[in-house]
């Protein structure tokens, strides 16, 4: 049981909870963990759960905080609260919302991305590339508005072409890193019993492969995921998307990490309402040098490109797991008051 903070029943701080733990994060890490102030919900990272390979800087892991905490806006916003956010993200960073009463009714919009959140997922397959239409295009870039963050859509082979050789450089980069392939295999669940015991990481299935021994699972991984074979599968999912999805960050700090990531949970919950799924392309965006390449093409100055996404029409996947509440509410109220 949730301690007593308010007038608010611990039930209703739990389903708040479980709303932004459907978040997406980087391999799945879930890098979260909650505490309770009065009719407040402090948000913090987990450090025991960052990713110092591939996310050296902790971006990613912020941009994943980012994501559950716009899940946790929007689902304040559907219980008739308004929710007052107030991140502190110098020494012991948290972000907070302060969960203000309201006599405004929840708008269809929120109700509709709430609904999405328990559906969206990270589609990891070949996609159907026909077109997207062109108000739903619209839809999406309306979604994407947050300060300090830009999104730059291209839907055209012509437009997602540049990005095929940043892609394939990426790849080739982090699959030769035998230190990044290790971090990568940590985190995949190979077996379901895997996915039992951890409820995080990557289910095997969720990439295609069938639940095997983790030993069998391994192998096989040093054995097909080469990086030419990776370059070869990335450059096919291009050509197979509907549109890619550029997410940039006007300065490169934990708010504007953030901020990226309420942008981008924005857009992916819309997506799912639109019947289009998504996955991350984002190995240009996470070796430095590809990111410099892809700053000075469109050019982005100081702004950090961080997120490519695509999207198309798939049939959804084997779903990735979510850790318990218990396993990620702590008790105490160690955010600001």
């Amino acid at each position: 049981m949730l301690p007593s903070t308010s007038d608010i029943p611990s039930s209703l701080y739990r389903d708040l909870i479980h709303l932004a733990t459907l978040a997406p994060s980087g391999h799945n890490t879930q890098p979260w963990y909650f505490t309770l102030g009065d009719r407040c919900i402090h948000l913090h990272p987990d450090q025991s759960r960052r990713l110092p390979v591939v996310d050296a800087d902790d971006h990613a892991l912020w941009i994943s905080l980012g994501c559950a905490l716009e899940n946790l806006a929007i689902a304040a916003r559907c219980a008739s609260f308004s929710p007052r956010i107030q991140p502190q993200l110098t020494e012991h960073p948290v972000l907070s919302v302060y969960l203000d009463p309201s006599d405004t009714p929840p708008s269809p919009a929120d109700l509709a991305l709430q609904e999405a959140m328990a559906q969206r997922q990270s589609t990891r397959c070949a996609y159907d590339p026909r077109a997207i239409p062109a108000d739903h295009l619209q839809r999406l870039t309306q979604a994407s508005q947050q300060a300090g963050v830009q999104m730059r859509l291209f839907s055209t082979p012509d437009a997602m072409k540049p990005f095929i050789a940043w892609v394939r450089e990426g790849n080739r980069q982090q699959f030769s890193d035998r230190a990044f392939v290790e971090e990568l295999m940590q985190w995949i669940r190979f077996s379901h019993r895997e996915v039992q015991r951890h409820q995080d990481g990557i289910p095997s299935r969720a990439i295609g492969m069938p639940y095997v021994p983790r030993w069998l699972g391994k192998r096989l991984m040093t054995w097909f995921a080469t990086p030419q074979s990776q370059a070869q599968q990335f450059e096919q999912r291009i050509h197979q998307s509907s549109a890619l999805l550029l997410f940039i960050a006007d300065h490169h700090d934990r708010l504007h990490w953030v901020n990226l990531g309420r942008s981008f949970q924005r857009v992916a919950l819309t997506a799912t309402n639109l019947d289009l799924k998504h996955a991350h392309l984002n190995m240009p965006c996470e070796v430095v040098s590809v990111r410099s390449q892809m700053q000075q093409h469109f050019g982005l100055g100081e702004a950090q490109p961080l997120l490519l996404i695509r999207l198309g029409y798939a049939n959804a996947m084997t779903r990735s797991p979510r850790r318990s509440l218990d396993a990620v509410i702590q008790a105490g109220t160690d955010g600001p008051s």
